[in-house]
């Protein structure tokens, strides 16, 4: 491994699973050593050996729960990115997950294309759940407070709270980014918080997504 290279530890008791995951990576413009492991504990293990800049996890491991891989991963190093990328598709698993301190999450079932993206993104320092799940995530908590958005403010919510900055958000709405700060504002004026922080913890206890 190069001192450039980022290390992606791959997490799935399915060999040919980790393959694929890797080959995708591999086709990304980035300079990558992978490091792959079929348990929780060996996980663990090489990530209290090496260092590593990006984890993809699956939840369902034969030695313990994703969930609880991703509780010990989130106590060795509290601020490495990690993608769970799993057969359960279900909201309750994302929202559990993205409260364990996931950085992604998406199914089994997605695009080579939405894996590349979700890197992409939580590499940025952003957080990335698939849409479909995104909209169920949403929909079945509809917070009483937001529901006194206007559909903007709720648009720009919803994309600020899955990463976007507030230039692409400006831009995909087609306002100017002065405008799209007045969004900003005004959400949280109306949800009461008064910080970014406070924003984005919201937006996950309600079934929002997190940047």
């Amino acid at each position: 491994m190069t001192p450039a290279s980022l290390a992606v530890l791959v997490v799935d008791d399915h060999a040919v699973v980790r393959r694929g995951v890797m080959d995708i990576i591999a086709d990304m413009p980035l300079s990558v050593a992978f490091l792959e492991a079929g348990t929780s504990a060996q996980a663990l293990a090489l990530l209290g050996g090496h260092p590593c800049g990006l984890v993809i996890l699956d939840l369902s491991l034969p030695d313990e729960s994703g969930f609880e891989t991703l509780a010990g991963i989130r106590r060795m190093h509290p601020e490495l990115p990690v993608i769970v990328s799993s057969m359960h598709v279900e909201a309750e698993y994302a929202r559990r997950a993205l409260a364990l301190g996931a950085n992604g999450y998406l199914g089994k079932n997605a695009a080579p294309g939405e894996l590349a993206l979700a890197i992409n993104l939580v590499l940025a320092g952003g957080t990335y759940v698939s849409p479909g799940l995104a909209g169920e995530l949403t929909a079945s908590d509809s917070p009483a407070g937001s529901s006194r958005l206007s559909p903007r403010e709720r648009e720009v919510m919803h994309r600020l709270a899955r990463g976007e900055k507030l230039t692409d958000v400006a831009a995909a709405m087609r306002v100017t980014v002065q405008t799209a700060g007045t969004y900003r504002a005004r959400i949280m004026k109306k949800l009461g918080l008064t910080t970014t922080a406070d924003f984005f913890r919201y937006a996950l206890e309600k079934g929002g997504m997190l940047p």
